[in-house]
Parts: C-alpha cells; sequence; structure tokens
C-alpha cells in the first residue's frame, strides 16, 4: 500500500506541524510557521535547480523559504529532475511560466498568470510572488539535503 508522507507524518509519533489542516485559523497557522524556525527538521520542495546547484523558489509570504534559510536544524529540499535547468535566467523563466502560474491555480487565486499563463509580474493584492530566493551555499554543508527524485514531480 502506498502512503503519502502527509499520511505518514500525521500517523506517527512526530509532532508535524501541518499549514495544510483546513481547521486552522490564521493566527494558528501564523503560528506554525513561527515554530518552523525552531525545528528539528523542515521538509520543502524547490522551484528550479540550476545545473551549478543553486536552489531557486518564489514564496507568497516566505513561510516556505525563510525556513529554508534559517532556523530548523535539517532541511530537506525535495524536487523532481523536472526542476533542472541550466542556470538562473533558465530557473527565473521556468519559476514565470510554470511554478507561479501553477501555484496561483492551486491557491485558487485569479492573478492575470492564471488566465494567461505565465507571470507578468502583477500587483495584484492576491500576489502569491513576493520573495525570491537563490540559494547558492550554506555555512553548515550537511543542514540542507537536496533530494532529487527522477522525473517529473511537482512544478
Amino acid at each position: 500500500m502506498a502512503y503519502s508522507y502527509h499520511y505518514l507524518l500525521r500517523e506517527e509519533t512526530y509532532l508535524f506541524l501541518d499549514k495544510y489542516n483546513k481547521e486552522l485559523t490564521k493566527e494558528e497557522k501564523r503560528n506554525i510557521y513561527i515554530r518552523n524556525f525552531d525545528a528539528d527538521f523542515f521538509i520543502s520542495g524547490a522551484n528550479a535547480i540550476s545545473a551549478d546547484g543553486c536552489i531557486f523558489n518564489l514564496d507568497g509570504n516566505g513561510s516556505r523559504v525563510a525556513p529554508m534559510l534559517y532556523g530548523p536544524r535539517k532541511v530537506y529540499i525535495i524536487s523532481g529532475t523536472n526542476k533542472i535547468v541550466a542556470d538562473e535566467k533558465s530557473a527565473v523563466e521556468r519559476i514565470k511560466t510554470i511554478a507561479a502560474p501553477l501555484d496561483n491555480v492551486r491557491c485558487n487565486k485569479s492573478n492575470p498568470c492564471v488566465k494567461i499563463g505565465h507571470c507578468v509580474d502583477c500587483k495584484s493584492k492576491q500576489k502569491i510572488c513576493n520573495y525570491f530566493t537563490k540559494i547558492q551555499g550554506q555555512f553548515n554543508d550537511e543542514r540542507i539535503e537536496l533530494l532529487l527524485i527522477e522525473g517529473d514531480y511537482g512544478y
């Protein structure tokens, strides 16, 4: 039987800070974002990975990218090989033509990118593309681990 990692984390004895719990209030969700900084492990994805090993993300409120940069003792970034690109320019293009529009669809936003299929650097109040990050190194070589999975996973 196949299990999603969400299922396994919710059912085991871990304290899983689950921001996707639909019963959370806005304040409870904010508290999870703050608690992420003191977590033992933080699991996330990437929008693009350049051939030279840089990890690129575009985020709405910073709750995903901020803990990648600082806080949790260990960060696992899990990504499909579909997100590997040649360079920073290609990473930005991938984010603006694939990741950002699809994330807006997932979040049920009506931003221009949903309608036209690519980012136009909109000024919408619903904009979820506010924080662009590039991870190009780290002080502790063992803190962030990139786990690549062969195939197309996520956007």
